[in-house]
């Protein structure tokens, strides 16, 4: 071979040699991602009978890196994309986990397997989630830690539709107590999606069909809300609330003493935190059901169970639901029951109705 011939194949050949190696460091940044996305799903039996429906369960899905970012999921067997329904336990954001929805709860009022079979059965995925949680003490940076981690379980499930087999269109968030309250601040937000972001799995879009809020919370602005409109009724001040709760408000704002409460940082955090505020007539249609207790005085006697999941944050809800527009199916009060839907829709039913619109 002649050199000018030898020259034109060197010519040649090294476009391609820089294309593999451009192509060899791209694949090397990938891989060092834990949750990139993959086809690899690796299934096992269900926790629960599913007493012949067809579907199939895998768990320990991991959506982020950190020690409790994981979703099982059960997929029903179709041949088109199915509806998706991500559920989000409670738990005061220091307890609880993904595996709540396994057994029945709430001494039989709520049965999970049941449900799960139903939702299957309609052709419709079931996800169920754990989160980082608040830290017992020297907290610093509160709820909105536990919430970004929902919220990027949703967009990173979104980001493998296409492994699931799932409509991105038709995902419903659910949960109860800390769960339903973060699915309501995803749900009644803005959409979170940067469509810029080098993580393709934060691209996708937050936004969803409806919300099932079980035990919920209606608002983290405690202050404002929880004074001035949840307990109106009852005529409590901060000072009553603060001296009950101080370690949980605490924990909830990340922060350690009152004195760092008092600052802008936390009237802004406050403001975020807001479902009441952010509530506009552009959000899904909700369903609500705080009916698991009695509607008492939550601070007198004090009972740490009642003033988070008193029937006055749905009432709350359904309040501003109907002032902007949003549709809702609520249920709230029990002893006495304070109001009831017509429609006696159940959560499931609501999911399936969304699902199909």
């Amino acid at each position: 071979m002649t050199d000018s011939n030898t020259m034109k194949a060197t010519q040649k050949i090294l476009p391609i040699l820089l294309l593999l190696v451009l192509f060899a460091f791209g694949c090397s940044k990938n891989d060092e991602n834990p949750v990139t996305p993959s086809a690899n799903i690796t299934f096992s039996t269900s926790p629960f009978d599913l007493q012949g429906v067809n579907a199939k369960f895998a768990k320990d899905i991991a959506y982020d890196s950190k020690d409790r970012t994981q979703f099982d999921i059960w997929l029903p067997t179709s041949n088109s994309p199915t509806g998706l329904v991500i559920y989000v336990h409670g738990g005061g954001f220091t307890s609880g986990d993904k595996d709540f929805v396994y057994t029945v709860q709430s001494g039989g009022a709520w049965d999970f397997p049941a449900d799960i079979r139903f939702l299957l059965q309609n052709n419709i995925a079931f996800a169920t989630i754990r989160y980082t949680l608040l830290s017992p003490t020297g907290e610093t940076q509160g709820v909105k830690k536990s919430m970004a981690d929902v919220r990027r379980a949703l967009q990173y499930i979104r980001s493998r539709s296409n492994d699931f087999n799932i409509d991105k269109s038709k995902i419903i968030l659910a949960g109860n107590s800390a769960g339903a309250g973060t699915s309501l601040w995803i749900a009644f937000n803005n959409d979170f999606a940067d469509v810029q972001n080098s993580d393709l799995v934060l691209r996708e879009s937050t936004r969803v069909k409806g919300v099932v809020a079980r035990e919920t919370q209606s608002s983290y602005n405690i202050e404002e809300r929880w004074v001035n409109n949840v307990f109106v009724d009852y005529g409590l001040t901060w000072s009553q609330i603060l001296a009950n709760e101080t370690g949980n408000i605490q924990k909830i704002y990340g922060v350690s003493s009152n004195a760092q409460y008092e600052s802008a940082a936390i009237d802004t955090y406050r403001a975020e935190v807001d479902m009441l505020s952010l509530l506009s007539s552009d959000d899904p249609e909700i369903w609500i059901n705080n009916t698991l207790r009695d509607v008492v005085n939550p601070y007198n006697p004090f009972n740490p169970d009642i003033p988070s999941h008193h029937a006055f944050h749905a009432r709350e809800l359904k309040k501003k639901a109907d002032a902007v527009g949003v549709k809702n199916i609520s249920y709230y009060g029990k002893n006495p029951v304070l109001y009831s839907h017509p429609s006696s829709e159940t959560w499931t039913q609501f999911c399936k109705r969304k699902i199909n619109e």
